[in-house]
């Protein structure tokens, strides 16, 4: 879909001083942490993964009591060890779609992901992303991303039909999508899903 290589973009963008951009930081950082707290609290979850922790400055906001991040940058790993290595409650690893195999290894209550989904450019690493958190959820994924097709003049940017995609998942149901309050910021959305009870036979 694109000759664009996102995955040394990030890796670039981080050795060379960026940060994870102004959606983790200021009003999209406390809209997302607002959100997913008030979630944390009421769904009394225990253990989360997330993939695409960037620079950690979003979980600095988050209320999470014991906590995986995955990142495909070796820098951003970096300042997250740094920033939270006196804190056993979290830990932080390399993410490949290209290779990662959970083989039920990386189990959480809930899984997240931020802000990454679009910035995904490879469409084979894209769907293998969502293989990957949806693997990895027990209960519940959130999706903080765009969620419509659209074009695009941004190169580290992709704007997907998500709902579609979505699809591959059916023991998980949307239970509802959280609108982006602050439209000159941002343009992602939340999208809340929750695995399905079982059927009885």
């Amino acid at each position: 879909m694109s000759a664009f290589n996102y995955r040394s973009y990030w890796e670039s963008h981080y050795a060379s001083g960026g940060t994870s951009g102004a959606g983790s930081y200021g009003l999209p950082a406390e809209f997302k942490a607002s959100t997913i707290n008030a979630f944390l609290a009421e769904r009394d979850v225990e253990t989360v993964i997330e993939f695409g922790c960037g620079d950690g400055n979003q979980l600095g906001y988050m209320n999470y009591k014991r906590y995986l991040g995955f990142d495909i940058s070796e820098e951003a790993l970096r300042r997250c060890r740094e920033r939270f290595g006196g804190d056993p409650s979290k830990t932080f690893h390399s993410y490949d779609p290209r290779t990662f195999v959970n083989g039920g290894a990386y189990k959480a209550d809930l899984v997240v992901c931020l802000d990454v989904l679009y910035h995904i450019t490879d469409e084979d690493d894209f769907r293998k992303t969502l293989d990957d958190v949806f693997g990895c959820a027990e209960k519940y994924v959130i999706l903080y991303t765009t969620w419509k097709k659209a074009p695009s003049n941004n190169v580290t940017i992709i704007h997907r039909d998500l709902l579609d995609y979505l699809r591959a998942y059916p023991d998980f149901v949307l239970e509802r999508i959280v609108p982006q309050p602050h439209g000159h910021l941002s343009v992602a959305d939340f999208l809340i899903l929750a695995r399905s009870a079982p059927t009885s036979s």
